[in-house]
């Protein structure tokens, strides 16, 4: 999850950090995909995602994160870090409860002229859990570009990029190609649709309070249904927040 990014045009080109009046609320890129743009020194954030499933008595799961930014993207490059705790709603088959397993994520990433940034990272790495949860799969490294482009009075958020294992079909070696396309009515509103590798997907992300960085994403996963399985509902709430750190 990319808890304390922001979309491309949201970036400071000239600033380090921004004090937590300065933030906004933006409408998300993307629901699964990887996007480049991340966090930077001063920025945390935190969010939840959950989605429909047939892993426990709840027909539900979803974890909670939180994320924070190392570095500057418009000088040099900053890491976004982090922390996700799976199983929220409970045991989902691997003999783990909410807390009991999770996950890092690391993302390294650079911006760019012209409202673009460039990230290698990967998910799912340091495991902690169950051996049944820790071997489910292995860490998922990935590289992808995100540019946001001018449609008329409008903008869209355009992203691509390549990984392994959640990125790619199962037990395919070579990496796979996952993408994702944003169309913004307003900086608070964005539909959008991506494919990860494995599933097309589609949402709709609001954020409510213009000057507060709430954002909230609904979509449907899996449109294909491929696999054998059916399409599943999913939603994401992120906040960031900003430290003034001059």
């Amino acid at each position: 999850m990319t808890l304390a990014s922001t979309p491309a045009w949201a970036q400071s080109n000239t600033a380090a950090s921004v004090s937590a009046s300065d933030m906004k609320g933006f409408a998300a890129p993307a629901l699964q995909a990887p996007v480049a743009f991340g966090a930077r020194w001063g920025t945390f954030g935190a969010g939840f995602y959950g989605q429909s499933c047939d892993c426990n008595q709840d027909n539900a799961d979803g974890s909670l994160g939180v994320a924070f930014g190392l570095g500057d993207p418009d000088k040099y490059a900053a890491l976004e870090v982090s922390v996700a705790s799976s199983s929220l709603f409970g045991d989902t088959g691997s003999g783990d409860s909410f807390g009991e397993s999770g996950s890092v994520g690391l993302k390294l990433h650079t911006n760019m002229p012209g409202y673009a940034s460039f990230a290698i990272g990967v998910n799912g790495t340091g495991r902690w859990g169950s051996d049944q949860f820790k071997n489910a799969n292995r860490a998922s490294v990935y590289a992808v570009a995100t540019k946001m482009v001018p449609v008329g009075q409008y903008a869209a958020i355009l992203n691509i990029g390549m990984g392994n294992e959640l990125y790619n079909e199962p037990g395919k070696d070579k990496p796979g190609v996952f993408g994702s396309a944003a169309f913004y009515f307003t900086q608070q509103i964005s539909v959008l649709a991506e494919y990860t590798g494995r599933f097309t997907n589609a949402a709709l992300s609001v954020a409510p309070l213009r000057s507060f960085p709430l954002t909230v994403t609904l979509g449907a996963t899996n449109l294909g249904e491929r696999y054998g399985q059916n399409v599943e509902f999913a939603g994401s709430v992120g906040v960031g927040f900003a430290f003034n750190t001059l």
